[in-house]
């Protein structure tokens, strides 16, 4: 029964839809012409690219770049709190491991 019912699905199952004729070419823009965004139906893209033009000192660059991650904050004084992890050796080989809590102050 379920052999049947399968292959009679099969069979019935709609064609495929045509292929829809897309050319990313024509819809490119001139760097001083605005977006069209006069026709509803039309999904519409704009955007730059980040190059010296556009950020000429570098800003942004510095802002968005990759950085280790510190988990400190500072809490008033120039004083820094900061939480962070330790591994110590114990007797007979145990490791014992810790998570700090740290307080810097300048004096």
């Amino acid at each position: 029964m379920p052999l049947a019912l399968l292959l009679t699905l099969q069979a019935a199952a709609a064609p495929a839809p045509a292929a829809i004729d897309f050319d990313l070419a024509k819809y490119h823009r001139s760097p001083g012409e605005r977006c069209d965004r006069s026709n509803a139906s039309e999904i519409v893209v704009c955007g730059r690219r980040l190059n010296q033009e556009i950020d000429p000192t570098g800003e942004l660059a510095r802002r968005y770049a990759t950085r280790p991650v510190k988990a400190e904050v500072g809490i008033g004084g120039g004083a820094v709190a900061r939480s962070y992890v330790e591994a110590a050796e114990m007797p007979r080989g145990a490791v014992s491991k810790r998570i700090m809590i740290g307080i810097k102050m300048p004096f």
